[in-house]
C-alpha cells in the first residue's frame, strides 16, 4: 500500500515537516510504501523523535531523528526526487532492527554546512591568513578555542582535523600532510599526537582568520584551508541489527558525521549512493562516505561515487574485544577498547568467536557465545558454552568472526578525498572489481590493529580485479597497502589475495606494499607512466614486502 506524505499535513512556519514525517512514518505497517512527493522538504530537530544509540565508530548520544524506522518489514521510502534539507543537528535516517528496508530516490543536505572552509591569501612557515564567506561559514575567537556557529547550533573546539584543498579538484591538494590544528596550549598525548600542530588564532578582520605557530608545511595561497569541528553523533543514515536493508539512488552533499553506518546489520546493498559535495562547497561527508561494523550476508556496493570527504570511502571490519579479567571458568569481562566503540555489544547467543593475542593479532583459541550482556558503556560480560584457555591474559581480544560479510564492490569511482578509498577487513570472500579509485592514500588498505583503533579482520579471500588506479595515492605511499599494526611476527595475518587486470597510471612504479601477508598473486596488471608529480618510486620494483610468504608477481 502506497502512503503519501502529502497527507499528513502539519502546519508550520518554518515549513518544517519533522511532524508529518513522525506521523507518516507512524502510520506505516509492513508492506507499506511512504511516498514523499519530490520538492525540497524541510527539517528541524525541535520536534523530531529522539532516541539513544551508541554507533560504532562514532559519538554515543541521545539524538533527534527525522525518520526513525524501528521494527518495521518490507518497508520502502521513495523520495521521488526529494531534497531533505535538515536544520541544525539531527540526524536524517535511523533504520533500527527492521527487514527489508528500502531507501531511494532523495538528496541529504544540511542548510548551512558545519565545517569550515577558507581561501588561503597569505602563508609562511609559521603563519598563515584565512579568508572565508561569512555568508556561509562563521567563526569567533574563544579561550583557547574556536568558536563555530550558525542557525540553533555551535561547536565550541580546540583541535580539529585540516587538509588543504585545491579548487580544481576539491580534494586534498597535491603533496599536502592532514594535520590536527591545536589551538588549546595543552600538548596532545595520544596515539594520534605526531599529527597535532601547535597554534594561536586571532581574526584580524572580520572574515578573515589568522593562525600562527609551527606548520611544519608551506600552505599555497589560492588553495583552501578545511576543517572539521562536529563530533560524531549525528550520521547521515544508520542501519543497525536489520536485515535485507537497500540504498538507492541517494546522494549525500552533507552529512554532520558518517554518511551512512552500519552494525549487526545481515545484506545490506548500495547502489548509486554518492558523496558529492553541495555548490559552492569543497567538502561533501564529514568522515567516511561508508562504514560496515561486523555486518554480515552480503554487502553489495556497486555504480557509487564517493568524493570530497573528510574520510574514507568505505570501512569494513569488525571489532576486537580486550580481555579485562577471567571472572569463572566460562566467563570473562570486556571492554570496549575505543572510546567510539562503546556500548556495542557485537557477540550474540550462538556465534562462533576467536580470542586473539593482541601483539600477533593471531587466533589461539575458539570458542561459542553462551550468553554476552553490555553492564555499561565501558565493559560488557562475555560466557562461552567453552572453558576459556588458560593462556589467556589481559590486553589479548576477542573478535567474532562468524559476523564479517562477503564484499562485491563494483563500478564504483573514488577519490579527491581524505585519505582512502576502500578498507577491507573481513575473512570472507571480497571481490573488487571495475572501479576507479584517485584518493589521496591508498586505494586499498588491508589493515587490523588490536591496541588503538580496535578494529579488526584479517582477510583470507580477496580478488582486485580490472580496476583503474588513475593517479591512486596521488599524495604519496603504495596505492594497495596492507598495514596490519603487528608487534609480533609469528605468523601472516592477511592470506590468498589476488591481484589481476589492473592499470596503474602513475607518476612513477607505486604499486603496493604488504606487511604480513601470505599467498598473494600480483599478475597481468598493467603500468602506465603518467607526468612527475615529485613523488617517489616503491622500492626498486614497486612492490615492498615485509614478513611475507608465498609471493607470486608477474
Amino acid at each position: 500500500m502506497n502512503i503519501y506524505l502529502k497527507d499528513f499535513p502539519v502546519p508550520s512556519e518554518k515549513e518544517d515537516m519533522t511532524l508529518s514525517v513522525l506521523s507518516a512514518v507512524t502510520a506505516l505497517k509492513d508492506g507499506d510504501t511512504l511516498m514523499l512527493g519530490g520538492g525540497t522538504l524541510h527539517f528541524y530537530p525541535d520536534f523530531a523523535e529522539s532516541a539513544e544509540y551508541f554507533v560504532p565508530n562514532n559519538d554515543w548520544s541521545r539524538k533527534p531523528i527525522a525518520f526513525l524506522l524501528k521494527n518495521l518489514n518490507d518497508i520502502t521510502i521513495d523520495g521521488e526526487r526529494a531534497r531533505l534539507i535538515f536544520h541544525g543537528k539531527m540526524s536524517p535516517f535511523v533504520i533500527d532492527s527492521c527487514s527489508g528496508v528500502c531507501v531511494k530516490n532523495l538528496s541529504i543536505d544540511y542548510s548551512e554546512p558545519m565545517y569550515f572552509e577558507a581561501k588561503i591569501t597569505d602563508a609562511g612557515d609559521d603563519f598563515i591568513n584565512l579568508e572565508y564567506n561569512d555568508d556561509i561559514f562563521h567563526v569567533d575567537i574563544a579561550e583557547n578555542a574556536l568558536r563555530f556557529y550558525g542557525d540553533g547550533w555551535e561547536n565550541v573546539a580546540n583541535k580539529f582535523l585540516v587538509n588543504e584543498f585545491d579548487p580544481e579538484i576539491k580534494g586534498p591538494a597535491l603533496g599536502t600532510p592532514t594535520y590536527f590544528a591545536n589551538v588549546s596550549g595543552v600538548e596532545d598525548k595520544t596515539f594520534m599526537a605526531f599529527l597535532h600542530r601547535y597554534l594561536k588564532a586571532s581574526k584580524p578582520e572580520k572574515n578573515v582568520l589568522r593562525l600562527e605557530g609551527d606548520f611544519k608545511y608551506r600552505h599555497k595561497a589560492g588553495r583552501y584551508w578545511l576543517c572539521t569541528h562536529n563530533d560524531r553523533k549525528y550520521p547521515g543514515i544508520y542501519v543497525t541489527e536489520c536485515k535485507d536493508v537497500t540504498l538507492c539512488n541517494i546522494l549525500l552533499t552533507h552529512t554532520l558525521s558518517m554518511g551512512i553506518i552500519a552494525s549487526l546489520s545481515e545484506n545490506i546493498t548500495l547502489d548509486n549512493v554518492q558523496a558529492l559535495p553541495g555548490e559552492g562547497r569543497m567538502l561533501s561527508v564529514d568522515a567516511d562516505a561508508t562504514h560496515f561494523v561486523n555486518c554480515s550476508g552480503l554487502l553489495h556496493i556497486k555504480n557509487c561515487r564517493f568524493e570530497s570527504m573528510m574520510d574514507d570511502s568505505a570501512n569494513i571490519h569488525g571489532i576486537y574485544a580486550p580481555v579485562v579479567k577471567k571472572l569463572s571458568e566460562n566467563s570473562v569481562l570486556l571492554a570496549f577498547g575505543h572510546f567510539q566503540q562503546a556500548g556495542i555489544n557485537v557477540f550474540k547467543k550462538g556465534d562462533n568467536i576467536r580470542l586473539c593475542d593482541n601483539e600477533s593479532l593471531l587466533p589461539f583459541a575458539e570458542y561459542t557465545v553462551k550468553s554476552s550482556r553490555t553492564i555499561s558503556e565501558k565493559y560488557f560480560i562475555l560466557e562461552t558454552n567453552e572453558p576459556l584457555s588458560p593462556d589467556m591474559k589481559e590486553g589479548n581480544v576477542f573478535e567474532n568472526h562468524s559476523r564479517m560479510p562477503k564484499v562485491h564492490i563494483e563500478n564504483c569511482r573514488c577519490g579527491f578525498n581524505r585519505p582512502r578509498g576502500f578498507l577491507i577487513a573481513t575473512s570472507k570472500e571480497t571481490l573488487i572489481e571495475n572501479c576507479t579509485f584517485y584518493n589521496m592514500g591508498s586505494a586499498i588498505d588491508m589493515a587490523g590493529d588490536a591496541n588503538s583503533w580496535y578494529e579488526s579482520g584479517p582477510v583470507s579471500d580477496v580478488t582486485i580485479r580490472n580496476n583503474d588506479f588513475t593517479h591512486s595515492a596521488y599524495c604519496g605511499g603504495p596505492v594497495i597497502i596492507a598495514d596490519p599494526q603487528i608487534k609480533k611476527h609469528d605468523a601472516p595475518f592477511h592470506k590468498n589475495i589476488v591481484i589481476e587486470g589492473n592499470i596503474f597510471s602513475e607518476n612513477d612504479k607505486r604499486y603496493m606494499s604488504l606487511l604480513s601477508c601470505e599467498n598473494v598473486v600480483f599478475r597481468n596488471n598493467k603500468f602506465v607512466k603518467t607526468e612527475d608529480t615529485g613523488l617517489r618510486q616503491l622500492g626498486e620494483t614497486g612492490i615492498v614486502l615485509r614478513e611475507c610468504k608465498n609471493i607470486i608477481t608477474e
